[in-house]
């Protein structure tokens, strides 16, 4: 019964969610500060709202052994219980290390940007639509697929544009000590959410109607998203165009 979502699970790559505009513009090159302003205004706002959306989906399922994992997940989110080690610190301290490394300290430090810059109308759709679909015992199922299967290719791409920065790092290992926030999800914590999700369609599309909700939530969660990335390119590239027209032109 599940077969037809599972074998799209191996194509999420190619949907616009993962395979997008912004990912390309990050990978090919450096962002200006003030491109970073944005880009980091609006992940990070994500990665830290993220440990509610999951909170919102312990309280939705019922099932113990389906909330078992997902309680498992948001630990893993929150640093394993220590706080310095929650993920939306570990990427604050890698974007705080960066500003100074380009010759603006403080610039990218989370308190400020928060103060100073509004969240994208995506942003905060990706952020408020995630509550919505984690609200519902069945789309959720679908949501939690979508987000696992699309977070360690996410992951690889955020961490392959960063090292873009890696020589301003004058000493390489201080550059992967700085990197903590993804080695922690490109080794074994995104692998391991993938099959806790896997495991949670299969347990739980018992039958057609249930598996049409699962599946809506899946295409709903990959939309959020690649909405979400959508946005960012697009506030990203206004800041180009204003700072160098003629670069954007040309």
């Amino acid at each position: 019964m599940t077969n037809t979502l599972e074998q799209q699970l191996p194509h999420i790559t190619k949907d616009p969610a993962l395979d997008n505009d912004f990912y390309r513009e990050w990978m090919a090159r450096r962002l200006s500060i003030e491109e970073l302003e944005v880009f980091v205004r609006n992940y990070g706002g994500w990665v830290k709202s993220f440990p509610n959306a999951l909170a919102t989906l312990i309280l939705t399922t019922e099932d113990l052994e389906a909330k078992s994992e997902y309680v498992k997940t948001l630990y893993s989110e929150m640093g394993y219980g220590n706080a310095s080690k929650a993920h939306s610190v570990l990427l604050d301290v890698f974007f705080d290390d960066l500003s100074a490394r380009m010759g603006e300290a403080g610039r990218l430090d989370r308190g400020r940007l928060e103060k100073n810059i509004e969240m994208l109308p995506s942003t905060h759709g990706l952020i408020d639509g995630q509550q919505v679909l984690y609200s519902d015992p069945q789309m959720s199922i679908g949501a939690q697929l979508a987000l696992e299967w699309q977070a360690y290719t996410m992951l690889r791409q955020v961490y392959d544009g960063a090292r873009n920065y890696i020589d301003l790092w004058p000493n390489p290992d201080e550059f992967h000590e700085a990197c903590e926030y993804f080695y922690t999800h490109i080794g074994a914590a995104e692998k391991d959410h993938k099959e806790e999700s896997l495991h949670a369609l299969r347990r739980y599309a018992v039958n057609d109607e249930v598996l049409a909700r699962i599946t809506e939530g899946y295409r709903r969660q990959l939309d959020l998203l690649r909405d979400f990335w959508a946005g960012i390119y697009e506030a990203t590239s206004a800041v180009r165009e204003k700072a160098s027209p003629a670069a954007v032109e040309s």
